[in-house]
Order: C-alpha cells, then sequence, then structure tokens
C-alpha cells in the first residue's frame, strides 16, 4: 500500500468517527424509541403545565359523555374514586357530585400548583368530600386496597413510565375495582379500528403493525390498542372500550 493509500484509510475512519459522534449534536432521531425504565417502547408526550382552567370549556360534558362512562365504572352515591392527572379539576369536582357527601374523590397531581387550584374549586363548588394528593411521576400515592374506580382524563399519553404508574394505581384498587383511561386519537386509520373493535372485540391487524414502537399520532394522542396492551401488561383485565365524542375514546379495565 503506497503513502497516498495509508493516509486515505485512516483519513475516512477519522471522518467517519467524527460522523457518529456528531450525529446527534445535529438532531439525529434514532428510528425506534428507546426502552424507559418500566420497558414500555413508545414516545412520551411533554407533560402539560398550562392554566388550571384551560380545559373548562363549553360543551365539554357532552362531548365526554360523562354519564355513560361513569356507568361503565360503576361510579355512583357512595363511591370512592380517583382523578389521576386531575389538572385544575374539572374532572374532579362533576366526580365530587356524581359520588355524593358519602363518597370520596382522591383528585392527583404532581404538581402543587394545581392541588391548590383544586382545592379553591371544591371549596368554591361546596365539595367536602374531595382529597387532593400530591404523587409523583411514578406514584399517585393512593391509599391501597381502598378506591372503588379511578379515571385518566386525557393524561396517561404524558406518563414517562406509564406501567409504574399504573401498578401503583392497581394497588390502590379494591379487587374488581376499574380503572377508565380517556384518551384521544384522530388518525382516521385507527379510528376505523377502534370502532370496528368497540363492535367485535377485535383489532385490525394492520393498525396493531403500524403502532409497533411508535404509538402517538402526534404529541397529545394515543392509540386504543396500546392502552390495552400496557394496561394488561401491569396486571390489569381489559373490559370494554366505549366511543366518545370526536376523537376520544374511554378504555375500562378491572383490578385483579
Amino acid at each position: 500500500m503506497g503513502m497516498k493509500s495509508r493516509f486515505f484509510v485512516p483519513l475516512c475512519l477519522s471522518v467517519a468517527v467524527f460522523a457518529a459522534i456528531a450525529l446527534p449534536k445535529l438532531g439525529h432521531k434514532p428510528s425506534a424509541p428507546l426502552a424507559k425504565p418500566d420497558g414500555t417502547m413508545r414516545q412520551t408526550a411533554s407533560p402539560w403545565t398550562g392554566a388550571a382552567d384551560e380545559f373548562d370549556t363549553p360543551g365539554r360534558d357532552a362531548k365526554l359523555q360523562l354519564p355513560r362512562v361513569f356507568h361503565d365504572l360503576k361510579i355512583g352515591q357512595g363511591s370512592k374514586v380517583a382523578d389521576i392527572g386531575a389538572g385544575g379539576g374539572w374532572l374532579t369536582v362533576r366526580l365530587g357530585f356524581q359520588v355524593g357527601p358519602k363518597g370520596v374523590v382522591y383528585a392527583e397531581e404532581i404538581l402543587p400548583k394545581y392541588t391548590a387550584y383544586i382545592e379553591k374549586r371544591a371549596r368554591l363548588s361546596g365539595l367536602s368530600n374531595v382529597r387532593t394528593v400530591l404523587g409523583t411521576v411514578t406514584d399517585p400515592k393512593l391509599p391501597a386496597k381502598t378506591i372503588d374506580a379511578a379515571i385518566i382524563l386525557n393524561a396517561y399519553h404524558e406518563f414517562d413510565q406509564p406501567l409504574a404508574v399504573l401498578a401503583k394505581v392497581r394497588a390502590g384498587l379494591k379487587s374488581g375495582g376499574r380503572l377508565g383511561i380517556m384518551e384521544r386519537d384522530d388518525d382516521g386509520l385507527r379510528l376505523e379500528a377502534r370502532r370496528a373493535y368497540a363492535q367485535t372485540g377485535r383489532i385490525l391487524r394492520r393498525v396493531t403493525e403500524k403502532n409497533d414502537g411508535n404509538a402517538l399520532t402526534d404529541d397529545h394522542r394515543l392509540a386504543l390498542d396500546v392502552v390495552r396492551r400496557e394496561g394488561e401488561r401491569a396486571g390489569f383485565k381489559f373490559v370494554s372500550s366505549r366511543e366518545l365524542g370526536d376523537d376520544n375514546y374511554l378504555a375500562v379495565f378491572a383490578a385483579p
């Protein structure tokens, strides 16, 4: 090998090594999501930190079909329920009226500004059955084996370690207690699959394949089959799903 060739090979290797080091700094992204500590393989939306009343929008009650949601989760007078990722307490106060004075609502959030807002909101609503809980990103800090039902409304897609949270929710539920995960997914193909699943109990294979690896349609939506898969991995039994207004759906699970 001549001098030119010996020089050329090390130079190429140097360029390759430099490129490998530089790519991440240039915004290169891996083709598949990295595994999280709890073993899930999907993206997580950026945690919501907006105004506490951001979701107090007209018509939201009708769109989310809360009477049907409460029916599916068996939430009634005297129930002890948890609102996980409660935000500004929009759902919390509605749960408070649904369970009545003999029931309890545990409103869980990981940011003190939201728990403080919920306390004020419950007080102004005349509700004495709301208990705020300051949780962590992996533990909603629920009392063990106490809860009849738990709801996660449009927050599950933001959980950095969803299986860890679900394990703690399961520990807080009574045997047979219900978990409702309410999410959104506006991809047309997935909507078609969800509706077919709600009617037949079968998930379209093409959608399952499409969702492998990266389950988010965009930053704040999550496909039903992924929610079901993760719920079952956390030890829950999948019970049913329900189509709600617009692109919203409810997935219902039961604790063992």
